[in-house]
């Protein structure tokens, strides 16, 4: 038996509580100690990035180096199950294969918009990059998904 995930849909509604920050009532998305933050006022932490020395959200925590934000950190370096080159790895896949960038090749599904068979933009519903970037970026589209 699988168990349903909790979400509006299976009656489940997030706990609400008071926001310390601006004194809203509404869904709390970050505890703190005693502080309770709403999803308007929490912020991510920010720290100072050994690299660039400017203060941004952070990447990565290096043990040896220190914190690095999302600019400067580089992924590792590794040899390619495909092509047998050393590159930024991309995707690792069940059998433990590493591909890199210019092999992967994602998976082609049908798109819920336009019917055609191309990788996702988003899974629910399906949604192709071009019908992606014309509903949801532009937000010229406000029509539901065709049935066939």
């Amino acid at each position: 038996m699988i168990k349903p995930r909790p979400g509006k849909r299976n009656g489940y509604k997030p706990p609400e509580d008071i926001c310390t920050e601006c004194g809203n009532k509404g869904r709390i998305f970050k505890k703190l100690g005693k502080k309770k933050f709403c999803r308007k006022c929490y912020r991510t932490p920010r720290h100072r990035c050994v690299i660039c020395q400017k203060i941004k959200v952070i990447n990565k925590n290096d043990p040896q180096i220190g914190p690095i934000c999302l600019d400067c950190y580089k992924r590792p370096l590794a040899i390619c199950s495909k092509c047998g080159q050393e590159r930024e790895i991309v995707v690792r896949t069940n059998k433990n294969e590493l591909i890199c960038k210019k092999c992967y090749k994602p998976p082609l599904k049908e798109c819920a918009y336009c019917f055609r068979e191309k990788p996702l933009a988003l899974k629910n519903p399906p949604t192709c990059h071009t019908c992606y970037a014309r509903i949801y970026r532009y937000k010229t589209l406000k029509a539901k998904p065709r049935r066939k």
